[in-house]
């Protein structure tokens, strides 16, 4: 019988509890934890949208309605996502990221006549790994779910701020160590 040295079995458990989390609630174990109610945000009006990059060659064109983001008492990311294909075809919805616990949430798609239409299967999911599991779990940088909360929505597992959120959107960067926004250097 082989031995396996104690190290590469250490070294790979935390992929195997990841792998076997799935894509339910069982994943986001805090007990205490409760979503606030949340309300269905206005249509997204075209002009305002701001668009975030996604891959080095994306299939379409990715934007968030900055007047629909939000974080709730319960630091969940709530905004307006839009999609739009190479073709012109776009979809519309409101959703969800808790930063914490890498989950999202699909709360509703925005229908042809302007209405919301509440998702039937609404359940937090998993947003793909970053970092050196990347490779290894698929996640290639082209999720624009995941892109979205890595690099707009969370600093590591806090969420930002709305106005920092939008900041990164437009493109700028806000400077945590510029004494205009109140921290020493």
């Amino acid at each position: 019988m082989r031995i396996i040295p104690r190290c590469l079995v250490l070294a790979f458990m935390p992929f195997a509890a990841w792998a076997q989390s799935g894509d339910e609630d069982d994943a986001r174990k805090d007990t205490n934890w409760q979503e606030a109610a949340h309300t269905l945000p206005a249509r997204p009006d075209e002009r305002n949208l701001l668009a975030f990059r996604v891959g080095s060659q994306p299939e379409g064109r990715f934007f968030v309605d900055p007047e629909s983001i939000s974080r709730g008492e319960d630091d969940v990311i709530r905004y307006v996502l839009v999609m739009r294909g190479s073709g012109g075809a776009s979809t519309v919805t409101f959703e969800g990221v808790r930063c914490g616990v890498r989950a999202r949430r699909l709360y509703a798609s925005l229908e042809r006549d302007g209405g919301w239409r509440a998702m039937k299967n609404s359940a937090w999911r998993d947003l793909p790994v970053q970092g050196s599991s990347i490779v290894m779990f698929g996640y290639s940088g082209n999720d624009p779910r995941a892109v979205l909360a890595y690099d707009y929505l969370c600093d590591g597992p806090a969420p930002r701020a709305r106005e920092d959120i939008i900041a990164r959107l437009r493109g700028k960067r806000i400077d945590y160590l510029d004494p205009g926004h109140g921290v020493e250097p």
